[in-house]
């Protein structure tokens, strides 16, 4: 019993190895790191200094995206009170403008601090980098020459200074469902330009066809005057085709003075909305959704299989924790043992995370303590955990359902085999009760073959007696002479 037991709790050790060592390949990189990975490999002291510096805080993102939003109001304040282009009309704005180049330099400072050479790489920093060049521009331009109001390129870029609270917000755990709708539209670029691509070839063609069947007509434009407006030549019968596509004031503006003038356009029309409305533009809008659907299932993923590696190594360290509280070094814990040692705070912790109590900790003792002798491993225990945690996950409910259909097999196979012993005993039944039958009738003979032999050894002892009683006569008695015989009695006999 004691082997058995040593080599249960060996094969779950080695099974509990193995499947921490399947996570850890799971999620390992199978690619070797390349030159620049590891030329440029950073220490872990390198690492801790980015997680604490002040450019990877949500509080420093977050402040700036409140600081771009300020300023894109700022600037639509300006654009619709400033008095003029001069320096002078427009003090009050210039000085904020310059107090927020000098926020925005500050930033880049930050950044560059924090990301080092890989700041170039990210091309949310390059942007961020040439709109801050853009402003200080328009700032020294706007000192050198008072009266030229700035420079305009820079003046007109700076609205583009909203597009930035997408990279702060990229850190922020409140807006991650903006940062993924965000992040769908930018992955599926490709997509939208060339739905658009095929969204003007559709328009030029549909344009063409619409000037072709309803501005040739001149005596057309007698009726509908606007008709050189909107089918006059193809780029404007292509700006129509958009109009149309987009339902702005179609049926008024476009589709019956069209319909009176040229009926055969108005397959076009009909065309035009069914395959750019209903078809182009409802791609366009189920492509990003698409997109959209997958960055979140692999947000999910990610998170997922970060919670899988967080786990494991959890696990290992709680082993490494029960070995460690292993008075004896046996490698086996006893029950007494077990409640003191999961009753440490730092072990008590780590069970809260799993989702796991004290409770199920010790019914969980109960359960893997299989052979009743009062101690289990450290990995058998946590592979215990490994089942209990959580909730049940699709391929333990398939291995559920297999065993429950294997056991169901096996019991109708039981239940047939108990029919065929059935079937077996009732025949060895019925063969016993002609036995019996044959055996009674058998004791009535031999009752009656002893009466018979009693009967028979009573005539022969009655026999003997008799024959005992004439020999015993034949000793005794002799033969007397006749003298009564007469002579006719001599004759005969001797005639005999």
């Amino acid at each position: 019993m004691r082997r058995f037991s040593k080599l249960r709790r060996a094969t779950t050790k080695e099974v509990a190895l193995e499947q921490v060592a399947k996570v850890k390949k799971a999620f390992a990189s199978p690619l070797l790191p390349s030159a620049f990975q590891q030329l440029h490999a950073e220490t872990g002291v390198e690492r801790a200094r980015k997680r604490q510096h002040l450019g990877n805080k949500a509080w420093f993102n977050l402040l700036i995206g409140v600081v771009l939003c300020v300023n894109t109001i700022v600037i639509g304040v300006e654009t619709d009170y400033s008095r003029g282009r001069k320096l002078e009309d427009r003090l009050v704005f210039f000085i904020i403008e310059t107090l927020f180049a000098v926020t925005f330099f500050s930033e880049v400072i930050v950044r560059m601090h924090h990301h080092g050479w890989e700041y170039a790489i990210d091309p949310w920093n390059i942007f961020d980098y040439c709109l801050v060049v853009f402003g200080w521009t328009d700032v020294l331009v706007s000192v050198t020459d008072t009266g030229s109001g700035g420079l305009r390129l820079a003046s007109s870029l700076r609205l583009f200074r909203l597009l930035r609270v997408v990279r702060s917000i990229r850190g922020i755990k409140v807006l991650a469902g903006l940062w993924v709708v965000i992040q769908g539209l930018l992955d599926s670029y490709r997509t939208v330009l060339w739905v658009a691509f095929a969204m003007w070839i559709f328009i030029f063609c549909f344009g063409a066809a619409l000037c072709v069947l309803g501005g040739q007509d001149r005596f057309a434009f007698e009726y509908w005057y606007m008709g050189h407006k909107y089918v006059g030549s193809v780029l404007r019968a292509m700006l129509t085709m958009l109009q149309v596509a987009t339902f702005d004031r179609w049926a008024e503006t476009v589709a019956r003075p069209l319909f009176h003038v040229a009926p055969m356009a108005t397959p076009v029309l009909f065309l035009c909305i069914f395959v750019l409305s209903f078809g182009t533009l409802n791609i366009l809008v189920a492509v990003m959704v698409e997109r959209i659907s997958v960055i979140t299932a692999d947000r999910r993923t990610h998170a997922e299989q970060a919670r899988v590696r967080m786990e494991a190594y959890m696990l290992e360290s709680m082993v490494e924790d029960l070995h460690a509280n292993d008075k004896d070094g046996s490698g086996d814990i006893s029950q007494k043992e077990f409640k003191k040692i999961i009753r440490i705070p730092g072990l008590v912790k780590k069970l809260g995370l799993l989702g796991i109590t004290i409770e199920e900790a010790e019914s969980l003792f109960d359960i893997m303590d299989v052979n009743h002798s009062g101690t289990v491993t450290p990995e058998e225990f946590i592979a215990g955990l490994q089942k209990i945690k959580g909730q049940a996950k699709g391929q333990d409910m398939v291995q559920l359902i297999c065993y429950a259909q294997r056991q169901v097999v096996r019991s109708a196979a039981y239940v047939q085999r108990i029919k065929f012993l059935n079937m077996q005993v009732d025949g060895v039944q019925e063969r016993l009760n002609s036995s019996g039958i044959s055996l009674q009738y058998e004791s009535f003979d031999r009752v009656k073959a002893a009466e018979r032999n009693d009967s028979v050894t009573t005539s022969a002892a009655h026999r003997q007696l008799l024959l005992f009683t004439l020999d015993a006569e034949r000793q005794t008695t002799y033969p007397v002479v006749d003298d009564t015989r007469t002579a006719n009695d001599d004759e005969d006999e001797g005639w005999v």
